[in-house]
């Protein structure tokens, strides 16, 4: 790393020599970058910064508005071209706005109605353009061709969850009757927001099936839907011919590395796979491509060097790359094309082009050039925590192995057995760089993400990635190309005891002390400063790489001193967890059973930094209940009550300072009330409760004008209403003795579980794609 030249110090001769000297150093190691040229390496950090400012905007901004800047600083650029630092000043600009302006125009293109409020017992029909087997049910995605309720705007793509096991196949029409509710947004403010990342998939509504799906006639299908269904049963057919041979969670694993089919893996093996931080061996991305493409270029340019006449009148080893480009290019429709799989594609297309014409092509600028096509196809990448790590995962590793790489390989000179001795350790070398250098660039994601940290993932991948690059692949990639001949079984067997292999390091390093550790959710401050750091890092050649631990700095720092909300609500308002005086979260709801399993629990838990299960008796005890609510003590001797039924509402208004309702509160009530209309709450909310003795209101999704994955949300004012009156000194909340309900409402107030609406939104999107994304 050249770090010339230096930075005189404020020693030298006073401030305001020391400031001269330190603009001095500060200007020539800017130039030496630029000489360096490694401007280009940061246009993709502005069109992702460009991108991320439009999807945080307040209100959908005009379309084309983006445009303008883009042409205005591009202008400029052109004119200061004879000027280095402002012809980079100017392309930055340009750069910023061509992401936002692309994101605005790409997000319009495949715009799509999103369901506005739950429907209920509707029917559906439409084509199955995906199915998926999960551990109880199955889910599929439909594109609707006709909706039994009218709609304005009727949502195009629905994802319904089924109770049977066995979903009707990709391509047919059916018609069901289900329950259906607008896609999920975050648990709470901050956190991943399930709903926009399956509007990016095209859903505009999920929910669950009541009865059986009946296959009927339907109208011509919609162009691609023959494709994506012999693709289907393409990967069914590799599936069942693996399954076939292995069995339990080798079978499974084996046939998510080959097809991307994911339904089959235990969840005790995920779970022991995440903690070990062996997790991204189930993603197929960088590692999976880079091992087919490789595997079939050195097999078609071994068959090509048999033959002496072409060996040396021809460039075979171009050659070679087309098979490995048509290899990588069906691996990536077989395994389902997600963003991490289509990044590692397209830095995979480019090496092989750079083969193809003789150039090396595995460098930072090549990672720079994929990211910028990735983000110019789909801009809604940036968001997604899977493509955050992979990019930063191979932004770190192609860097430290540029600087680093040469220490790894063997000089040409010296004897050969010598050079032989060494290959072992190298490799070992090797292998602890790589593990080491990927699990720092991506420990601030998953602990943005996902609120954990797995310490131990080094020993894991040193003991496992051997096994899996040299054994696993190779006998998958085997087994695949033996499949048309009758002679993959010995294949699939090879590959099921390396995946045994991989399956006990996991289980082993999973179970030791400490091999998993939970974090506070960060602010997303804190991501972008730590991603600013991870590029000033890998980026830069000359001192100014030093700002890369003033940044992680304060990262750090905004990190410890963020607040921590004292309330948490779900959408609907039937789980609320309150902060105690003795700064632990207690739990009321709908009902006291059962209470802590709801997925919004588990979210909010891991937001504390809470990892395993917490008792379910821990978090209920405190609350006091009735069949009418229930009341918790809150921060600073506040007093917060929940509302199961209407009839607590006087009492609770008398006696709270906080009451938290689904119900329509009296225009009279003394205390602070937060109401909670679930037909049109679409997020988790949060409070804090300040030193004024008021409750300040955190939205998971702000007020105001929708944009265009989300519908309307309230304002804040008609969620959180305050009251000029002083609520009762006495804490005790005495309600009067009233006939139990009748009806629909006994039966909620007696199993919860009946009500209309389960305990997970409508298609349990939300933990599924959190814990996807995690092995991204």
């Amino acid at each position: 790393m050249a770090l010339a030249p230096r930075f005189p110090t404020l020693a030298t001769g006073g401030f305001a020599a020391g400031w001269s000297a330190l603009s001095r150093g500060l200007r020539a190691c800017a130039v030496r970058e630029l000489e360096d040229r490694r401007g280009f390496l940061f246009l993709p950090i502005a069109f992702a910064a460009g991108a991320a400012l439009y999807f945080g905007a307040g209100h959908e901004p005009l379309v084309y508005g983006g445009l303008v800047p883009t042409l205005v600083f591009g202008a400029l650029a052109i004119l200061a071209r004879e000027r280095p630092f402002a012809f980079h000043f100017f392309v930055l600009l340009a750069a910023i706005s061509a992401g936002f302006a692309l994101a605005s125009l790409q997000v319009q293109r495949i715009a799509h109605p999103v369901l506005a409020k739950p429907l209920q017992a509707v029917e559906v029909a439409g084509f199955v353009e995906a199915e998926e087997r999960r551990p109880r049910g199955s889910r599929i995605t439909l594109k609707v061709t006709g909706l039994g309720r009218k709609l304005d705007a009727p949502p195009q793509r629905v994802r319904v969850t089924l109770a049977s096991s066995e979903p009707p196949p990709v391509g047919a029409h059916v018609r069901l009757r289900a329950n259906l509710a607008p896609p999920p947004g975050p648990a709470y403010p901050g956190g991943f927001d399930f709903g926009r990342a399956i509007w990016f998939d095209g859903i505009g509504a999920t929910g669950y099936a009541l009865g059986k799906v009946q296959i009927v006639p339907g109208p011509e299908p919609p162009p691609g839907l023959a494709f994506a269904a012999w693709l289907e049963r393409s990967r069914e057919a590799i599936a069942a011919r693996i399954l076939a041979t292995l069995s339990g969670g080798a079978g499974g694993i084996a046939v998510a590395l080959v097809t991307g089919l994911r339904d089959g893996v235990p969840e005790s093996i995920e779970e022991s796979m995440r903690i070990s931080g062996l997790s991204h061996v189930l993603s197929i991305s960088g590692l999976h491509m880079a091992l087919v493409a490789m595997t079939v270029f050195f097999l078609a340019r071994a068959l090509l060097a048999l033959s002496p006449a072409l060996a040396l009148r021809y460039p075979i080893k171009s050659w070679a790359a087309l098979p490995a480009l048509l290899a990588a290019t069906y691996y990536l429709l077989l395994s389902g094309a997600e963003v991490p799989t289509q990044r590692s594609y397209v830095m995979t297309l480019l090496v092989l082009l750079g083969v193809i014409v003789g150039r090396p092509a595995l460098t930072l600028r090549t990672l720079a050039i994929a990211a910028l096509c990735v983000m110019a196809l789909m801009p809604w990448a940036i968001l997604d925590p899977g493509a955050q790590m992979s990019f930063a995962a191979t932004l770190a590793l192609v860097a430290a192995y540029e600087r680093f790489g040469h220490l790894l390989v063997p000089s040409s000179g010296g004897p050969r057995a010598r050079r032989w001795s060494l290959w072992p350790a190298r490799y070992i070398a090797a292998l602890a760089l790589t593990s080491l250098v990927a699990g720092l660039a991506t420990a601030p994601f998953a602990a943005f993400h996902f609120q954990r940290l797995a310490p131990l993932s080094l020993l894991a991948n040193l003991a496992a990635m051997p096994v899996v690059s040299t054994i696993v692949m190779p006998a998958g990639l085997a087994g695949s190309l033996l499949m048309p001949f009758g002679w993959d079984g010995p294949a699939w067997r090879v590959m099921g005891w390396g995946i045994d292999r991989m399956i006990a390091i996991a289980a082993a390093v999973s179970a030791l002390p400490g091999a998993d550790r939970g974090l506070a959710a960060m602010p997303i401050a804190s991501l972008v400063l730590m991603s600013l750091a991870l590029a000033a890092l890998c980026l830069l050649r000359t001192r100014l790489a030093l700002v890369a631990p003033l940044l992680a700095g304060c990262a750090a720092w905004i990190t410890l001193t963020a607040p921590r909300p004292d309330l948490y609500v779900d959408s609907r308002a039937r789980t609320v967890a309150v902060r105690g005086p003795d700064g632990n979260l207690a739990l009321m709801g709908t009902r006291t059973a059962r209470l802590a399993e709801r997925f919004e629990v588990g979210q909010w838990l891991s937001a504390e930094g809470a990892r395993g299960t917490e008792a379910s008796e821990r978090l209920t005890a405190v609350a006091a209940c009735d069949s009418l609510g229930c009341t918790l003590p809150g921060p600073n001797a506040a007093r917060v009550a929940y509302s199961r039924d209407r009839a607590s509402l006087f009492e609770d208004c008398r006696r709270a300072d906080l009451v938290v309702t689904p119900y329509e509160p009296p225009e009279d009530c003394a205390a602070t009330v937060l109401y909670v209309d679930a037909y049109r709450q679409h997020g988790g909310l949060a409070a804090q409760y300040l030193d004024t003795k008021e409750w300040e209101l955190i939205m998971a999704r702000p007020a105001g004008a929708p944009r265009p994955w989300q519908p309307p949300a309230p304002a804040a004012a008609d969620i959180l209403r305050r009251s000029a009156s002083v609520p009762a000194t006495d804490s005790t909340i005495n309600r009067p003795s009233i006939p139990r309900a009748r009806g629909a409402a006994a039966v909620r107030e007696a199993d919860p579980d009946n009500a209309s609406t389960p305990d997970v939104d409508p298609g349990a999107d939300g933990p599924d794609d959190a814990v996807n994304a995690s092995e991204n």
